[in-house]
């Protein structure tokens, strides 16, 4: 709906271009322009609901012809020029209906100058600033849900990355504990192996006797100082062992090898000075197995019996002797066992 002050305005200004009549005759005169603000304050024309309101209380509508309004002849004083256009005001009192459309127009002219004309402003003034303030308050949102979406997201980087280098941490210290139980098992390890190299030797050693028989478990077959006129001595200067041939003979004490090798009827022959210098003979050996200067210990293989020499069928004949020569000879057996020797 159009507002009365454009509605003023555009019926004034239609008016002041339309040809204005006389209201004396019917002949159109000059074509006037008057502003409406001029026409108003001088009375001449109130303009109200598209018709031409005259002081006198009488309406002219825009489209009629004067001549068709024959009270108005009477008005020959009425002049009209082309400069002005004026209405002479009239002494008559105006209705009621033609002051309010009069009073309507002058506000509507006077752009709304009422109460609530007055208040409008206001009340768009206060509108204007409560929708500025709404988008401050939503401008100030706005940017509070940005930082805040900001900082989540820098927590959950922190946060992330915190994890990540509790994560490494934690591999690293892992990695740490796993190399140390690997290098303590390994220690360990090296540890019980030398422990049992120990052991062993120490079973070894304590299984190797100080002094041992020729040829552990094996029977005599000839005892020591039996008599025999078939012996340069008149008797037997040894002991026979009955083992067949390749059975290993040992080193019946801590001794350093004499002589290895033939020997005419002892054979094939080894001779060991032990550590009290009395002399160990082997005889009618198959294998030699050690050399002249050679160092031997009580329990060591020195060779394997056989049946080369002087010999009857294989056996091993061994002799201790007081000194390296035939003849010089003291009974094995009980030398042997006085010397801790149980192995027989």
């Amino acid at each position: 709906m159009r507002s009365l002050p454009a509605t003023g305005r555009r019926l004034l200004q239609a008016i002041s271009t339309k040809h204005v009549r006389s209201v004396l005759s019917s002949a159109p005169l000059t074509t006037a322009r008057m502003a409406p603000a001029k026409a108003l304050a001088s009375g001449a024309a109130v303009v109200a609901a598209g018709a031409l309101l005259i002081p006198t209380g009488q309406a002219v509508a825009q489209g009629a012809h004067p001549a068709d309004q024959t009270a108005a002849t009477a008005a020959t004083a009425a002049t009209v020029q082309a400069q002005d256009f004026r209405l002479p005001v009239q002494a008559a009192p105006q209705s009621e209906q033609a002051k309010a459309a009069k009073a309507a127009v002058v506000a509507s002219l006077d752009g709304g100058a009422g109460p609530d004309a007055q208040a409008r402003p206001q009340d768009e003034q206060a509108s204007r600033s409560e929708q500025r303030t709404e988008l401050q308050a939503a401008g100030q949102d706005t940017e509070q849900e940005q930082a805040a979406a900001a900082a989540a997201q820098q927590q959950a980087a922190d946060q992330a990355a915190a994890e990540q280098a509790a994560a490494a941490q934690a591999a690293q210290a892992a990695a740490q504990q796993q190399a140390a139980e690997q290098q303590a098992a390994a220690e360990k390890a090296a540890a019980d192996q030398a422990a049992a190299e120990q052991a062993a030797a120490a079973q070894a050693a304590a299984a190797k006797p100080s002094w041992s028989s020729p040829a552990p478990g094996a029977a005599i077959s000839n005892p020591y100082h039996k008599t025999n006129a078939a012996y340069a001595a008149g008797y037997h200067t040894g002991t026979d062992f009955a083992v067949s041939v390749g059975t290993p003979v040992l080193a019946v004490g801590d001794a350093t090898v004499v002589s290895a090798g033939y020997a005419g009827a002892y054979g094939n022959q080894i001779v060991l000075k032990l550590s009290d210098g009395r002399f160990a003979q082997y005889a009618h050996l198959s294998q030699l197995g050690v050399k002249a200067g050679q160092h031997v210990a009580a329990g060591d293989q020195v060779g394997k019996s056989g049946n080369t020499g002087n010999s009857h069928g294989p056996h091993l004949h061994f002799e201790i002797r007081t000194a390296n020569q035939y003849a010089k000879v003291i009974d094995p057996v009980g030398y042997l066992k006085q010397h801790g020797a149980t192995n027989f």
